[in-house]
């Protein structure tokens, strides 16, 4: 008798199955990608009406519990998901244990944030309370976009030298964009045909000597933009720093090296009565 209910419901199923297999496009065959349809329409035909109206109720109650237990994981994995979504979860730490990544509001205004290994800094001043900070970065010799009023192509041999150095403002008022320091070479170093154009100063060793030398600015390190200001002229805004480039404007031999160079400051604007001051590199 547990049987006597099969061939009714197997045509039952069968009956209503043919129609919504071909509203889908699918062919009446159970048969199908590795015997997935097959496999589910045996589950459905075994089984008497009886004992399908007896297992109703427990597969409600199964369905039921299923719902919840979906639920309470959904929401589980909502409020996971909003923990680490949240800025500052995780004691402030990103999703690999390091540091979050810092806020616009965290972030140096403009600047990379991060200055470069310099030497020791050096303060100097106008009369008018314009002051400057000087930190040397390195030096050597290249002639890729060097900015020299040179006319020609130096001699074989030789090249441009070149000082890099952190300008900043420590005031807390913008002051005029100006560039206190100059590079000063081993006189020896310099064309004999530009050595005229190399001046000594006081102050400095004697074998070194100071040729005309253009400097500009690099990119910015910390603080603002320049500002700019009447005339053309441009203002440092208060605690900006900038990396500049100084490159003398003679040709000087392709051998020179950081020990044969130096930054100085020694225009009166700056230093008054005082003899030259020297912008160590770092590790002087």
């Amino acid at each position: 008798m547990a049987w006597a209910g099969v061939p009714a419901a197997q045509d039952d199923f069968a009956a209503r199955d043919v129609p919504q297999r071909k509203e889908a496009g699918e062919e009446p065959s159970g048969a199908g990608p590795m015997g997935v349809r097959e496999t589910s329409g045996v589950q459905v035909r075994l089984g008497s009406r009886t004992r399908a109206r007896q297992e109703r109720p427990r597969r409600r109650g199964g369905r039921r519990g299923g719902l919840v237990a979906g639920g309470v994981l959904a929401l589980a994995a909502l409020v996971t998901a909003g923990l680490v979504l949240t800025p500052g979860s995780g004691d402030d730490k990103g999703g690999d244990g390091g540091p979050a990544p810092a806020t616009a509001e965290q972030r140096p205004a403009g600047g990379s944030g991060r200055l470069p290994r310099t030497g020791t800094p050096v303060e100097v001043g106008t009369a008018d309370g314009s002051k400057y900070r000087l930190a040397a970065v390195g030096g050597g010799v290249s002639d890729d976009g060097v900015v020299t009023t040179f006319q020609s192509s130096p001699p074989s041999g030789t090249s441009f030298a070149y000082i890099e150095y952190v300008l900043s403002n420590p005031t807390g008022h913008k002051v005029l964009l100006d560039f206190p320091g100059d590079v000063f070479v081993k006189r020896d170093l310099v064309t004999k045909a530009a050595r005229g154009r190399c001046m000594p100063q006081a102050g400095v060793p004697e074998d070194m000597c100071t040729p005309p030398t253009q400097s500009r600015v690099v990119r910015r390190l910390a603080g603002g933009d320049l500002v700019p200001g009447d005339g053309g002229d441009k203002y440092l805004p208060p605690g900006a720093s900038y990396l500049v480039r100084a490159t003398v404007d003679v040709p000087v031999a392709r051998r020179l090296t950081r020990p044969d160079m130096g930054l100085y400051v020694w225009k009166q604007l700056y230093m008054a009565d005082q003899l030259a001051k020297q912008v160590p590199f770092p590790g002087k």
